[in-house]
């Protein structure tokens, strides 16, 4: 269980920060969901570990490493007290466009359906 006191290691989706380009703290081991290029690992799970120019790069569970714009790196909408995290992504009916949902967007009884982008 965690102590209440010490403050998450990582973050979560909210209202303004979506991906890990609008973090303004960036962390090691910060869980992403990638929507970049590379086929074989898009739609996958992994964790930033450091900036290499403007790339973000992101280790896999199979321990690959690649480089990323941090615009391509969805945030989870939850992280359990256990630090696995909870990705909730959801395509954008107006733009077609991928979107991580926050915690309070998830558990609402009417889920977003527009990007923030796109949003009224």
């Amino acid at each position: 269980m965690s102590d209440p006191t010490v403050p998450q290691e990582f973050f979560c989706a909210t209202q303004t920060e979506r991906t890990l380009k609008d973090l303004r703290i960036k962390r090691k081991g910060q869980p992403v969901y990638v929507i970049g290029h590379e086929d074989r690992y898009k739609g996958q799970e992994a964790v930033f570990e450091f900036f290499n120019v403007r790339l973000a790069v992101v280790k896999f569970p199979d321990e690959k490493t690649l480089g990323y714009d941090p615009l391509d790196l969805l945030l989870p909408c939850e992280i359990n007290e256990d630090g696995i995290a909870f990705f909730e992504i959801r395509y954008c009916e107006m733009c077609d466009q991928l979107f991580p949902l926050t915690s309070e967007e998830f558990h609402l009884t009417d889920e977003r359906h527009e990007c923030p982008d796109c949003s009224p």
